[in-house]
């Protein structure tokens, strides 16, 4: 078993949730994975409309007829509503479905409902039952026994930097705050983990890398807002992972802008690396902390890397039963290849005047498509390569970037790095960070 497949299967079965014993009880299993340093936000604290929850937990949750056991809530992490409040009593049918929830597109499944996390003026009591036990229940009526505890707590929020040779930072982020599902967000937290831990064994790097892991929008909004602002000014990119684990092609979500640096080098390396990815605009795939880290007076470029959607979303069958290995490691892969475009990104600056014999021994920097003098057949790669080779020098301006030759040319980023430095190992260049 891999590593991050192990890590998954430890903690996706939790009774997890923005603020509960068993979300508590991921500090001495993460802090074992990384040494993060773990904010603590406490029960009832407010920004902007947005309250740290309560702790809750649910102690007891059993439904009877005729003093036969119906349902027992207790069976699954899913199995009472999230931050659902106690009710003991005896109640008609009718009155009973209006407190049961079931999954629309799955009638086997359970639902997973959050609604009452961010909107703690609407609780209320609740199971998540299968749809296909809700439309049998007979009529009658119905002995309910559910008991739940919420009690002052702290919210927990992950950190951990992995620095660089500057301040700038980029930030991996991926919730934990979602009561038994694997690929939602578990898979995020574990590719995040690892991306860091690949970084670490590197001996330079010119970002810093900072994991935040958190409940969904509320962990980030109370990190952001007690963070000092020479601390978030320092935030110059961030890429959510979510739902990365199935088997579906990644998909890119873009920043509010979709021309920062990081959607960038998203776009540079997808396009050669993960021919089959989709992408769109800006909260047009899927929602998540993108909003939070993109909001007025932070403004940070926030990129989603996702293989949303999928058919067992919110639901109990979003477990390790969909968790493809290899779609963990081609995230991470991908992650680290977004990583070395923001890492060797540059400009170059000229020590020649006029044009350079490429071909000429002293040099050797011609990548021939053939003999021209027989005008060969080349394919289009080899096309790109000689065009590019017409155009390059022009580039060395310390103004253009190297990312932005490898997107107008279609050229793989890696490749064309590797042969501008042979420009520099020759004088006739040097590469400069764009700063």
């Amino acid at each position: 078993m891999s590593y991050m497949m192990d890590l998954l299967k430890k903690i996706y079965p939790l009774r997890l949730a923005p603020v509960s014993d068993e979300t508590d009880g991921l500090v001495p299993l993460l802090t074992a994975e990384l040494p993060f340093t773990v904010h603590e936000y406490q029960s009832g604290l407010e920004h902007n409309g947005w309250t740290v929850p309560l702790k809750w937990k649910p102690i007891k949750a059993e439904i009877r007829k005729d003093g036969r056991m119906i349902y027992d809530g207790m069976k699954h992490p899913l199995g009472v509503i999230g931050y659902g409040t106690s009710f003991q009593g005896v109640v008609p049918l009718n009155e009973l479905k209006k407190h049961l929830y079931y999954h629309p597109e799955l009638p086997d499944s359970l639902v997973y409902h959050c609604d009452y996390y961010y909107k703690q003026w609407l609780r209320d009591w609740g199971f998540s039952v299968p749809q296909t036990l809700y439309q049998e229940l007979p009529e009658g009526e119905y002995e309910v026994e559910l008991i739940t505890q919420a009690v002052p707590g702290t919210m927990k929020v992950f950190d951990y930097l992995l620095p660089g040779t500057t301040p700038d930072t980029v930030i991996l982020n991926a919730h934990n705050c979602h009561a038994g599902q694997a690929n939602d967000d578990i898979a995020g937290v574990v590719t995040a983990i690892q991306v860091i831990r690949t970084l670490s064994q590197r001996k330079k790097r010119r970002y810093g890398y900072r994991v935040i892991i958190a409940p969904e929008h509320l962990g980030t909004v109370f990190y952001l807002a007690q963070s000092p602002k020479s601390l978030t000014d320092t935030f110059k990119y961030a890429m959510f992972l979510e739902m990365v684990g199935n088997d579906n092609a990644l998909s890119l979500q873009e920043s509010f802008t979709g021309q920062s640096l990081i959607d960038r080098a998203a776009h540079c390396y997808l396009t050669h690396h993960q021919p089959g990815y989709h992408s769109d605009g800006f909260r047009k795939i899927v929602g998540n902390d993108e909003t939070v880290w993109e909001a007025p007076g932070f403004e940070i470029p926030c990129i989603s890397l996702t293989r949303y959607p999928y058919g067992v979303y919110h639901s109990d069958k979003d477990n390790e039963d969909i968790i493809i290995e290899q779609r963990l490691t081609d995230t991470v892969e991908t992650v680290l290849g977004i990583i070395d475009i923001l890492e060797t990104n540059t400009v170059m600056q000229r020590h020649f005047n006029g044009l350079v014999a490429l071909s000429n021994p002293k040099y050797d920097l011609y990548i021939t498509p053939g003999d021209p003098s027989i005008l060969p057949i080349v394919s289009r790669d080899q096309r790109k390569w000689n065009y590019l080779m017409d155009c390059l020098v022009r580039y060395f301006d310390q103004e253009t970037q190297l990312i932005d030759i490898a997107l107008k040319h279609e050229i793989e980023y890696a490749a064309l790095y590797n042969y501008v430095t042979k420009f520099e190992e020759k004088g006739l260049i040097t590469l400069r960070d764009r700063l």
